[in-house]
């Protein structure tokens, strides 16, 4: 599919009352299967990926810092389009949150694609990173910041070894939950009137090795770990694609 989608990523954090193993067990078992079976049936839903976050970028440039963050969720819609849940299904899908799923924050963003090398991979390691302004800032210098911030590692990816993409998803709204049991379990159907997320940064690759070489440059480390942000937070997460119609 070579058009234009709307694009949302998500993310969220385990129920407290269980592990994150139970509650990854309950979303991979029961909730996912559930939503891939609904979401084919949806012409509007183009892509639906889930990825678990297994470990966090840290201040030397490795991944040996426990994640933070626990399970993201990209959805590309057919433009002007969304979820669209029917009123009984969107209950069975907050009724299923209270069994693994608190502290939900969905956003609306734009992507950008910085560097395309994709030739018929079949397999890739995933790297997201999230940077949220600092109090105060303004979004149009930070947006500046992060044009400025994009061209650097499109130059430091010019001539790397295996790596293959990296996509900027320019947040353009935060949505709105509500808690049931626990904070973030119910997704409304408005958005927050500002968000400090500035964007996602979201970066494939060939082999883990080829990845850990390239985010040990010092280059690189200058931007992902750039004091501007509140901070620049890097997960590497297993990936997987429970719907692509592209």
């Amino acid at each position: 599919m070579d058009q234009a989608t709307d694009k949302t990523v998500s993310h969220f954090l385990p129920l407290s009352t269980v592990t994150a193993d139970e509650a990854d067990r309950h979303y991979l078992a029961v909730h996912t299967r559930f939503a891939r079976h609904f979401l084919r049936e949806m012409d509007q839903v183009v892509s639906y990926h889930i990825a678990r976050a297994v470990a966090e970028y840290d201040l030397a440039g490795g991944w040996e810092q426990r994640p933070r963050a626990f399970r993201f969720i990209v959805m590309r819609f057919l433009p002007g389009r969304g979820l669209e849940l029917p009123d009984r299904l969107r209950e069975l899908v907050v009724e299923d949150h209270r069994n693994f799923l608190r502290d939900l924050r969905p956003f609306r963003v734009r992507e950008e694609v910085v560097l395309d090398r994709m030739s018929g991979q079949t397999a890739l390691e995933k790297y997201v990173f999230e940077l949220d302004r600092p109090d105060g800032a303004d979004p149009g210098s930070a947006a500046e910041h992060l044009r400025e911030q994009m061209a650097v590692l499109e130059g430091e990816a010019s001539a790397a070894f295996g790596i293959r993409q990296i996509l900027v998803d320019h947040v353009e709204a935060e949505g709105v939950t509500a808690p049931v049991d626990e904070p973030g379990q119910r997704l409304l159907p408005e958005t927050l009137s500002e968000t400090s997320r500035q964007a996602f940064v979201e970066l494939y690759f060939d082999q883990r090795e080829w990845a850990e070489d390239w985010f040990a440059r010092p280059g690189v480390r200058a931007v992902l770990q750039d004091p501007y942000w509140k901070p620049v937070r890097g997960y590497r997460v297993e990936e997987r694609c429970g719907l692509d119609r592209r």
